[in-house]
């Protein structure tokens, strides 16, 4: 419910309140309007009942007069004063008037302004009313704040009908009213008045009718604000929840971007928890441990981690120990090691509470190889420059030997044990002085004529310069190059050299016959040539020497083969491989940068 509460869109949710307000507003307005139509007709009924309070009260004044004759007649307007006077005492009326068709007041509760001249407006007013219809107004009394509710409505005199029917003693009306001495006058008065067009006003007090108002006002502001918090409060809760839902999904973005972090670490990485259990595992560790995620998880480490790895986590727990560095060495098979350097850190909580071990395996197998390479070259840089000394240092007395080799083969004519000797003598110089010449080519740097060659047309070069040994020994010699020309930037002289090193080395490993394949590809940017025999091969002790100047297998080599091939091939920014089984054959790659 959450999830599908914090899915919902703001632009809903802001749709929703606005509605909710839209209902609230006219939910006001029209308690407000009808509150005020309620008081509005209880003050017209109000003044209603005052108006016929008024009309019976003068008939009843004027009958009880009539009905004593002997007592002197009022006038019809004294009556209607008496009966206003009476109604006077009443707290929420302000005043009752009896005004004429001309705005001048005949009777009221206020005796200065009888006979005066009401106002053009109030007249105007007096004259909206229609037959026994009231007219209603709210007033506000000239100068002042101060409002008062006024009602009107025609009078007609009451001089028909019931008064002068017979009363219950059987007399009619018009005998009671002859027996008075002013009743010709009252006669003429109450038909002037009857002929006349009389309004009554009563002006009532708002003060009740504007604190109802004002109280139903109030309720209904208070009731609005209640809905409002109401649809606030939901709607904060909707907001709350959808910024809850972001905070969800920013928490498993970031756990998804720490959980791909962690993964892709080159570093192995292996965490237990507080109880010693192994946690969490990322895919290099999977590697160098040789197990899945699955096979640890939820394991201890000493049931599947090895021994020396394992004490490490006994070790750090619960110790003041935080750090821990060492370096093992991790037999995988029989032939090979890999060098570890392990680390392991005691995590703990904010409040310095151990929570678990982190281990971090770092494969330096390549380091410490990389490092016993550098040793060796630099023996054999040291070996190399010292060797170029003495080679220097030994052509002289050579050219002086072979001088004197010639010198005495001129002086022994005839004399074929003396030639024969003289003839081996030059030889040996000569073979001495290749060597000699080989070995300064190793230890000085060469400047390479580079320019953009096709690959393929060297390698069938030197393909065709072994052919002959290749087919005295029954050695068949595949190509496979790729179709379109690979330009490289090489010394053509120089490359040609090594590939016609790397094929007879080749066609000597197979004095019984076999198959020499020589093929080209592209990998990474770089054209690879593989050259594979099936010859007797090379054995492992021996693998990782036959780059090492001097060391051969054969009786009469001098070593500095392969050793001058791999530093021709290095200087042209290219790289040399050799793989190779005992009795099986051997496999050299040579990976160049195409153009």
């Amino acid at each position: 419910m959450k999830r599908k509460l914090a899915s919902v869109s703001p632009w809903i949710l802001a749709a929703a309140c606005t509605l909710l307000a839209v209902i609230i507003g006219v939910f006001a307005v029209s308690n407000y309007s009808r509150e005020k139509k309620l008081m509005t007709d209880a003050l017209v009924q109000k003044g209603l009942a005052v108006v016929r309070y008024l009309e019976t009260g003068v008939m009843v004044s004027m009958r009880a007069n009539w009905q004593r004759p002997g007592e002197a007649m009022y006038s019809w307007v004294d009556h209607v004063q008496n009966v206003i006077d009476q109604i006077h005492n009443q707290p929420d009326i302000h005043f009752v008037e009896l005004i004429d068709g001309n705005g001048v007041v005949l009777a009221g509760t206020n005796p200065e302004r009888i006979g005066k001249r009401i106002d053009s407006e109030s007249l105007h007013f007096l004259k909206r009313t229609v037959g026994a219809e009231p007219a209603f107004r709210i007033y506000t009394v000239n100068g002042s704040s101060h409002q008062a509710f006024q009602v009107t409505r025609q009078y007609t005199p009451r001089i028909r009908g019931p008064m002068f029917r017979s009363n219950q003693h059987g007399k009619s009306m018009d005998m009671m009213f002859r027996g008075h001495s002013g009743s010709e006058q009252m006669q003429t008065e109450l038909a002037k008045m009857d002929r006349e067009q009389l309004s009554l006003l009563v002006e009532l007090d708002l003060d009740q009718f504007n604190s109802a108002v004002q109280r139903k006002l109030l309720e209904i502001v208070i009731l609005s604000i209640i809905l409002l918090l109401v649809g606030v409060g939901g709607w904060l809760s909707l907001l709350t929840l959808q910024g809850l839902r972001g905070s969800q999904t920013r928490l498993q973005q970031i756990s998804a971007f720490n959980d791909i972090v962690v993964e892709s670490l080159p570093v192995g990485l292996i965490a237990t928890d507080s109880d010693g259990n192994i946690r969490m595992v990322n895919a290099s560790a999977e590697k160098i441990a040789g197990l899945t995620a699955e096979q640890m998880i939820t394991k201890h480490p000493a049931s599947v981690l090895p021994g020396e790895v394992a004490e490490l986590f006994n070790s750090s727990r619960h110790t003041d120990s935080i750090h821990i560095n060492k370096e093992i060495v991790l037999r995988t098979d029989e032939n090979s090691r890999r060098s570890l350097l392990l680390t392991v850190l005691s995590v703990a909580d904010s409040e310095k509470s151990f929570i678990g071990d982190v281990l971090l395996i770092q494969d330096i197998s390549e380091l410490r190889q990389l490092e016993t390479d550098l040793r060796r070259n630099e023996r054999l840089a040291a070996l190399g420059k010292m060797a170029a000394g003495v080679a220097h240092e030994l052509r002289n007395p050579l050219s002086s030997i072979k001088g004197l080799a010639v010198l005495l083969k001129s002086k022994t004519v005839g004399d074929a044990e003396g030639q024969r000797t003289a003839d081996v003598l030059v030889q040996e110089v000569e073979r001495l002085n290749r060597s000699i010449s080989e070995l300064l080519d190793y230890t000085r740097p060469e400047k390479l004529q580079i320019e953009s060659v096709d690959l393929s047309t060297v390698l069938k070069q030197a393909a065709t310069l072994v052919g002959v040994d290749a087919e005295s020994l029954a050695i068949t010699i595949t190509t496979s190059f790729v179709e379109n020309p690979i330009l490289v930037n090489v010394d053509e002289d120089k490359m040609k050299q090594v590939f016609l090193n790397l094929l007879l080395n080749s066609v000597q490993a197979m004095p019984d016959g076999g198959v020499l394949a020589i093929s080209t590809e592209i990998s990474s940017n770089r054209l690879v040539c593989t050259i594979a025999d099936s010859g007797v091969g090379i054995a492992e002790t021996n693998l990782s020497r036959v780059f090492d100047p001097y060391f051969t297998t054969k009786s009469d080599g001098t070593g500095l083969g392969l050793a001058l091939s791999a530093k021709i091939i290095e200087e042209h920014g290219g790289t040399i491989s050799i793989d190779s089984t005992e009795g099986e054959g051997t496999v050299v790659k040579v990976a160049l940068p195409v153009v």
